[in-house]
């Protein structure tokens, strides 16, 4: 009879137990907040494929999108694990809030993000940067040109700190390096016509007193008449007329945020990583231009399982 009525009881506190590491077990989900430079595509695709990696890698994550565009935005309320940014823009309005929230900028170049991250602790401030390493850039030159030996570089005040890494990536391809270095927009056009009379492919990299909206057209007509190609570090330069590039999408750079900031979430403590290269990217030749100089140059789907493959033995 004892034992009859202490069943009840002991079945209560072992119900009690599992409910208690129930849950221990059922962590509430993780708050995550995208804050997009502004809503244009690219942002916006960033923050689309970062939600469906996390939602397909874990752990579950209630992610919130903002916009700049919608003012400054009060975190207070959400109280958010970990903040995505979206942008140079983003990037830098979240830097000069100095949160104790780890940020991890995207969609950045490696320049820009240095520029803004310097007062700030890496451990709470992270990238995953937009240009591609360099080894990768002399590497597609290397196979799509094998013809081409020498690479020819413009350099200016935000980029002067690539030189060292430039001459390291062309030495890892076996391929020359001839370089030119300029202050000021007026010493554009003698600096590229005397890089071009020494090299055989030109470089493009993200120099804003070199490449920008102003003198991308004539940089390329001046490069045609010398029969020179140039490898872009965008999708847009090659339409522009650039033989080739190799480049990072929105989606993929969304897919590897997405695995960044899954790490991150089960990690303890929740410290960010150092910033990090593109894991994936694309390739993408333009084959008018390459008819145009006389070239024959691989299909992007040769070139760029070749690509991915010198990568990984890196």
């Amino acid at each position: 009879m004892t034992r009859l009525r202490l069943f009840p009881l002991i079945l209560r506190v072992i119900l009690l137990a599992g409910m208690s590491w129930a849950s221990v077990l059922i962590a509430a989900p993780a708050n995550i907040a995208i804050v997009l430079s502004d809503e244009s595509a690219p942002y916006q695709d960033t923050a689309s494929s970062l939600r469906v990696t996390l939602g397909q890698i874990g752990p579950q994550a209630v992610v919130n999108v903002h916009s700049q565009s919608g003012g400054k935005i009060d975190f207070s309320r959400e109280n958010p694990d970990l903040i995505v940014a979206v942008g140079v823009s983003a990037a830098q309005e979240l830097a000069a809030q100095n949160l104790s929230i780890p940020v991890l900028a995207v969609l950045i170049p490696r320049q820009a993000f240095e520029k803004i991250a310097r007062q700030r602790d890496h451990k709470l401030f992270s990238a995953v940067f937009l240009d591609q390493p360099l080894a990768r850039q002399m590497e597609l030159i290397r196979l799509a040109l094998p013809d081409r030996g020498r690479v020819g570089v413009v350099l200016g005040p935000d980029s002067l700190w690539a030189q060292k890494s430039l001459q390291a990536a062309a030495s890892g391809a076996k391929l020359g390096l001839a370089v030119e270095k300029i202050s000021a927009a007026e010493e554009l056009l003698p600096a590229l016509q005397r890089v071009l009379a020494e090299s055989d492919v030109l470089l493009a990299v993200p120099e804003p007193l070199v490449f920008n909206k102003g003198t991308v057209q004539s940089l390329l007509l001046t490069t045609y008449r010398y029969q020179e190609p140039v490898i872009g570090f965008s999708h847009a330069y090659v339409k522009a007329g650039a033989l080739a590039s190799v480049h990072t999408t929105p989606e993929q750079v969304g897919r590897q945020a997405g695995e960044v900031v899954s790490r991150v979430l089960v990690s303890r403590p929740a410290w960010l990583p150092p910033p990090e290269y593109p894991k994936y990217f694309s390739v993408s030749v333009n084959y008018q231009v390459a008819r145009s100089l006389g070239l024959s140059v691989s299909d992007e789907a040769v070139l760029l399982q070749k690509l991915k493959r010198a990568s990984e033995s890196q």
